[in-house]
C-alpha cells in the first residue's frame, strides 16, 4: 500500500491586513510537525502544496524541520475554496456572535446559491475528488506523499471516503487542528481514511483551529 499524508497549515495571520500568512505560532506548530514526521521515519516521495502563501509557508517549516530533501510541487487542486469569494456573497443579517465567514460558508455548501460564486461547493468537491484520485493512481506501492493544504480540502477528502456528504463535511472543517495530519491508505480497495486530525506532536497550548 502506499500512503497519503494530508497536513493542515499552520496558524495563518487572523486578523491581520493579510490572512494568508504564518503566524510565528503557526511557523512553530509546522517546524514541531516535521521535528516529529522525521522521528517517525517518515520519508516522501512526493511533496505537494497548494498556491496559497501559507500552505507552501507551512511545507517549508516543515521541510527545515525534518530534513527532507524532497522537491516540493505546487498544485492548485490542493487550494482551499475562496474564502473572500464566499463571503462576499453572503448577505444576510449578521449573528453577532458568530464570524462572518462560519455564517457564509453554510450558504455556499447549501448548492442552492450556486450561480453566485466564482467555484460552487460541487464544483469545490469535484476538484478535490479529481485531485485525489490522481495522486493515488501515481504513487507507487509502498511510496508516501504529504500534501500541505487546508481545511475545506482536508474535511472534504475525510467526508468522501466516509461515504458523507456536505453535512459531515461541514463538521469536520470547523474542528481541523492547524498542523494536524490526516492519513489516507491507497490499495486494491482504493483509498481509505485510517486517521483524521491526528496532532499529538502539539502540546495542549499550541492547539489551534484558525
Amino acid at each position: 500500500m502506499s500512503v497519503i499524508l494530508f497536513v493542515r497549515h499552520g496558524k495563518a495571520s487572523l486578523g491581520a491586513a493579510d490572512y494568508d500568512v504564518l503566524s510565528d505560532t503557526g511557523e512553530f506548530q509546522s517546524e514541531l510537525l516535521g521535528t516529529e514526521l522525521s522521528r517517525r521515519g517518515v520519508s516522501p516521495a512526493r511533496i505537494l502544496t497548494g498556491r496559497l502563501n501559507r500552505q507552501q509557508q507551512t511545507a517549508r517549516c516543515t521541510l527545515r524541520a525534518s530534513r527532507w530533501s524532497t522537491s516540493v510541487e505546487v498544485d492548485e487542486a490542493w487550494n482551499e475554496f475562496d474564502h473572500e469569494d464566499v463571503a462576499a456573497a453572503h448577505r444576510e443579517v449578521d449573528t453577532p456572535d458568530a464570524e462572518p465567514l462560519d455564517r457564509a460558508i453554510p450558504r455556499w455548501s447549501s448548492g442552492l446559491h450556486d450561480h453566485e460564486y466564482t467555484e460552487p461547493f460541487p464544483a469545490f468537491t469535484k476538484r478535490v475528488d479529481d485531485a485525489l484520485r490522481t495522486l493515488a493512481a501515481e504513487l507507487g506501492s509502498g511510496e508516501t506523499a504529504v500534501v500541505f493544504t487546508s481545511a475545506g480540502v482536508i474535511g472534504w477528502v475525510a467526508a468522501s471516503l466516509l461515504g458523507g456528504g456536505e453535512p459531515q463535511w461541514s463538521a469536520l472543517n470547523r474542528v481541523a487542528v492547524n498542523s494536524g495530519v490526516t492519513k489516507v491508505v491507497v490499495g486494491g480497495r482504493g483509498c481509505t481514511l485510517v486517521t483524521f486530525n491526528e496532532h499529538s506532536h502539539l502540546p495542549a497550548q499550541l492547539v489551534t483551529y484558525r
